[in-house]
């Protein structure tokens, strides 16, 4: 996976936080995520995120998210 997690900004528009995994994937796919980002978001530990910068940190941290 080649997805660099600084472009999944620009899918998270108009989630608002805190936000579970399932609502945030849901909200990127309908912003035209790509399906890698879709997927990297599933596979998160965290069942919830209390903010955008939250999320960030963790995509960052994910093997082939940076």
């Amino acid at each position: 996976m080649d997805f660099n997690p600084d472009d999944a900004q620009q899918y998270l528009e108009g989630i608002e936080y805190p936000a579970s995994k399932e609502e945030i994937s849901s909200a990127a796919e309908g912003n035209g995520a790509p399906e890698d980002l879709v997927g990297l978001i599933g596979t998160l530990p965290r069942p919830e995120f209390s903010s955008q910068e939250e999320l960030m940190d963790e995509l960052r941290a994910r093997p082939g998210g940076g």
